[in-house]
């Protein structure tokens, strides 16, 4: 049994039972629409997942290797959100330089209000460099944080907390600003929330999933091309 534990089959069906768990919880969930965003899939299954590592005393390195199957399919399933952005192509030319924009001024705002605050509070120059790509999808960041002297299990840390607050915020947002536009609660998901926010965007509707994907994307585009070029000269304006 303990020989078990230690192998790649274990970490693979602790995750994909932890989150089966979290999506039977989830959707039952429909009839407390005030308590649904707390039971967030990504939310829930984290918790049976670091019970069990922790008592079991397996550590985040063994897991990732465990689990690296699933991380190689990150990606698989990122390029496979292009399918419903090309159903809704029409719709998205429509407003193609208004999502750039978006973009542009979202992704930059995600990265400075976190690193900003960050460097408000005394945090040293590996955290910084950790939080400023936050707020794209994980695979992307962990190789946009190598550019930036970060730390890759702290990115991906903060990249998630940023998801799961995101899709918990995110109706209390759109039902308070009287948002129904599904475009642009997609625009918003992806460009704040990236993957976690996406897979909420769907279930608005797909012309929301789609927007969100195309924010998913361009997002992670935009800081992975932007923030390794700026990112020496803001940490040297930061470390003054």
């Amino acid at each position: 049994m303990t020989a078990l534990v230690h192998t790649p089959l274990f970490g693979l069906l602790l995750t994909i039972g932890a989150y089966r768990f979290a999506v039977w919880l989830y959707q039952r969930s429909h009839r407390f629409p005030l308590i649904q965003p707390l039971l967030h899939p990504f939310l829930v299954a984290m918790i049976p997942v670091i019970t069990m590592l922790t008592l079991l005393g397996i550590s985040y390195r063994e897991y990732m290797d465990q689990t690296r199957l699933l991380q190689f399919f990150l990606g698989p399933a990122t390029v496979a959100l292009a399918w419903p952005l090309y159903r809704q192509l029409t719709h998205v030319r429509a407003v193609g330089g208004q999502v750039l924009v978006a973009v542009v001024v979202g992704g930059s705002l995600a990265a400075s209000i976190a690193v900003g605050l960050a460097w408000w509070l005394d945090a040293p120059a590996d955290v910084l460099g950790s939080l400023a790509p936050k707020s794209i999808t994980t695979p992307i960041a962990l190789e946009v944080v190598k550019l930036t002297g970060g730390i890759a299990p702290l990115a991906a840390g903060a990249v998630a907390i940023t998801g799961i607050v995101g899709v918990m915020m995110a109706p209390v947002v759109f039902r308070l600003l009287k948002i129904t536009d599904d475009r642009v609660r997609g625009l918003t998901l992806g460009i704040v929330a990236h993957a976690i926010g996406t897979s909420r965007a769907f279930e608005f509707s797909e012309r929301a999933g789609a927007f969100s994907s195309l924010a998913l994307g361009l997002t992670g585009l935009f800081t992975a091309m932007a923030l390794p070029m700026i990112w020496p000269w803001v940490a040297e304006l930061l470390t003054k």
